[in-house]
């Protein structure tokens, strides 16, 4: 083993053995997101171990028993019983899901008081059957003890996934009820999945679009409406003799790129949707010379815009027509996707300046990372002859969006922002463990099948988890080698 080999293992066992440690001494509050939601308790961890070992493996076969404390995402309970499945493919409600769900109703008109109190009643109606609460009693009912073993342990998971996806929710609605939100906590919050109905205006949160006193909302929100409104026939309403030979160029830039968004979203190419689009990615790059509009932009402003849009347009997204789509409801729309696109840039201006320093920077700092941490794959892609950047530079340029199936980007960006100033950063250990996914394949393969593996790889069907997973290795990635900037050249 070489001396660089030697020191780099050594990092990764010293990191993993501190956040052992760390996380044996703070429980699961040092994680993030579904990383701590789904910490196993004590009988958990024992009832695991009797039954054979390790917690599970992740999406791509990687045990997590080797990573501390089960640190990677692990999915809440799921029934192994036929009862329970044929329950939820039938669309039956599990035993506790009308007490859940009069927990939850209340949630967005009351009181924190109350949203407290829900809280407390979704957590007591989540606990496995016959489990005792603080007072002795067991929470299970008297007549839980005459079903079968199997089925109540199986009701019992599903009541419980239930009731932690409604504790997330009243959570959420406790910090954005309060009268000056506490961001961190709605990052800490976000980092593992926003709920759709709460995603835009937790998105505007997160990017400072909206202030975190709630009584200045509603005022800044018309202001930054309104300005935007100004822009547009300043900028955008006029005739191209008006214009500049760069802003010419510019428009004509933005007029060929739009068409070619998002191509697997109908819904994207819309003529409504197609001139709000350029509207708002010419004016942007109007009002930004330092960079101007850059190819892959047209990508970064599709998620505010389906966030934003979902607030109109009910249902799931496949579903959507612009039949009930005022003018005044998209310049509202527009507005908000313009000065959130603004704001996510602020952080990875570079990215987009001449020479696009910042993703060169990124792309290296990935190759350094997979270097260290799966050297195999490097090794490989070396004796090929294939350069990160033949492949990575879109990852970087477009923060993953075109990798993955757009439901599933929506679910990245939660994490992204959530992230705030660190995100930049995080994009690295995001994009190095999204490319350990696919060791296996790399390793198998050579120049040419390689090339078309890695520009087009076979995420169609990723949905949410599959990103969870991803996260959740990023996150181990991060904590190992963080602190680590000499061995990764940073």
């Amino acid at each position: 083993m070489s001396n660089e080999q030697r020191s780099g293992r050594e990092v990764i066992e010293n990191g993993l053995k501190n956040l052992g440690s760390f996380l044996k001494g703070r429980g699961s509050t040092g994680l993030p997101g579904k990383a701590r939601l789904n910490w196993p308790s004590a009988q958990q961890q024992q009832q695991q171990q009797q039954q054979g070992g390790a917690v599970g493996t992740s999406q791509h076969g990687t045990s997590t028993s080797a990573l501390p404390e089960q640190l990677l995402y692990q999915q809440l309970p799921r029934s192994s019983s036929p009862v329970g499945q044929d329950r939820r493919r039938q669309g039956s409600p599990g035993p506790s899901t009308s007490s859940a769900v009069a927990a939850a109703g209340a949630l967005a008109a009351g009181s924190n008081e109350d949203i407290e109190a829900s809280i407390r009643q979704l957590e007591l109606q989540g606990r496995p059957a016959g489990e005792a609460d603080a007072s002795g009693c067991s929470s299970s009912g008297a007549g839980a003890a005459a079903v079968g073993s199997s089925a109540a342990s199986s009701d019992a998971g599903v009541s419980q996934s239930r009731a932690s996806s409604s504790i997330r929710v009243a959570k959420f609605h406790k910090v954005l009820n309060e009268p000056l939100v506490d961001l961190d906590a709605l990052r800490e919050l976000s980092w593992s999945g926003i709920p759709q109905e709460l995603r835009p205006v937790c998105w505007r949160l997160l990017l400072g679009y909206l202030p975190p006193n709630k009584s200045r909302q509603a005022s800044v929100l018309a202001r930054k409406r309104r300005e935007y409104l100004d822009m547009v026939p300043e900028f955008y309403d006029i005739e191209n003799d008006q214009r500049t030979e760069e802003e010419v160029g510019a428009l004509r830039q933005v007029s060929v790129d739009v068409p070619r968004t998002a191509p697997n979203v109908p819904f994207f190419h819309e003529p409504v949707i197609q001139k709000s689009l350029e509207r708002m990615l010419y004016i942007w790059g109007i009002r930004h010379p330092a960079s101007g509009y850059v190819q892959g932009m047209n990508d970064l402003v599709t998620p505010f815009l389906a966030v934003f849009l979902s607030e109109a347009l009910p249902g799931p997204m496949d579903s959507w027509t612009p039949d009930s789509l005022t003018e005044g409801i998209m310049l509202d729309v527009e507005a908000d996707c313009y000065w959130c696109l603004s704001k996510l840039l602020e952080g990875i201006q570079d990215h987009y300046t001449y020479a696009q320093p910042g993703i060169q920077r990124t792309v290296f700092r990935v190759k350094e990372l997979i270097s260290k941490n799966n050297a195999a794959i490097v090794d490989h892609l070396d004796r090929e002859g294939i350069d990160f950047l033949q492949f990575a530079f879109r990852w970087v340029n477009c923060i993953l969006i075109r990798e993955v199936p757009f439901g599933a980007a929506i679910r990245l960006w939660d994490t992204y922002l959530a992230e705030g100033g660190k995100f930049s950063d995080f994009l690295v250990y995001v994009c190095a463990a999204f490319l350990a996914c696919w060791q296996k394949d790399i390793l198998g393969l050579e120049f040419q099948e390689l090339m078309m593996f890695l520009q087009k790889l076979p995420t169609q069907d990723w949905q949410e988890l599959q990103i969870e997973s991803v996260l959740s290795n990023a996150y181990v990635l991060r904590n190992t080698w963080g602190n680590a900037q000499s061995h990764l050249h940073m």
